[in-house]
């Protein structure tokens, strides 16, 4: 999770000693990109992404359990968010209902540029291999209402309720224009991170 007072993290613990690890952003939405694909089996998944977080190891060298672990690891991290965590205290039934992320990675990526720049100024093709994960992360949360990419979330959040006639058709067609492709959004890549490892732990125990 991000914070003020604690550097983010870059190193992974394996078996008692440090790695260097990359999470910089487009290593970790290359990672999200990773779990799309259709075509890989969950441990393929697991070795693919422990190369790409750690490209400096020889990944022959670890175990499948040491991988995986690392792996996990890093998703847990990544994936810790500050608001609406289950054991925060509230009540269960007010968790139930998790946020929908009505945004994708890869499908909004030209939004998301251009509302960095819109917004920050920042260039993020100039920062590939530099901004951290949950720097990036922590921006895209704050862009503003008046950036693209903001708008056209909004635009698929709005509901159709009271909307008749003109106004009606136009937020219509512009939900269609806008609609996401849904299994690339990061609340299913989330649930194929939780199929992957449940996989992964099933085969373990029934070997």
């Amino acid at each position: 999770m991000f914070s003020l007072t604690e550097d983010l993290e870059q190193t992974a613990n394996i078996d008692g000693k440090e790695y260097d690890v990359d999470l910089s952003f487009n290593t970790v939405i290359d990672f999200y990109a990773l779990l799309e694909d259709e075509d890989l089996e969950s441990y393929e998944k697991v070795a693919l992404a422990f190369e790409l977080f750690l490209p400096q190891l020889d990944s022959s060298e670890f175990t499948m359990a040491q991988q995986q672990e690392t792996v996990n690891g890093i998703v847990d991290y990544i994936q810790e968010a500050p608001y609406g965590n289950a054991d925060d205290g509230i009540e269960e039934q007010e968790t139930s209902q998790k946020p929908k992320k009505n945004f994708s990675y890869s499908q909004d990526a030209g939004a998301i540029y251009s509302s960095f720049m819109q917004d920050y100024g920042i260039d993020l093709l100039k920062e590939k291999g530099q901004m951290h994960y949950l720097t990036f992360k922590a921006l895209l949360d704050g862009l503003s209402d008046k950036t693209y990419f903001q708008r056209i979330v909004g635009l698929r959040e709005e509901s159709l309720a009271g909307k008749q006639d003109e106004a009606l058709n136009k937020l219509v067609e512009a939900q269609n224009y806008f609609a996401l492709e849904e299994n690339r959004t990061e609340e299913h890549l989330s649930d194929q991170m939780g199929d992957m490892f449940s996989m992964l732990k099933a085969q373990a125990e029934n070997e």
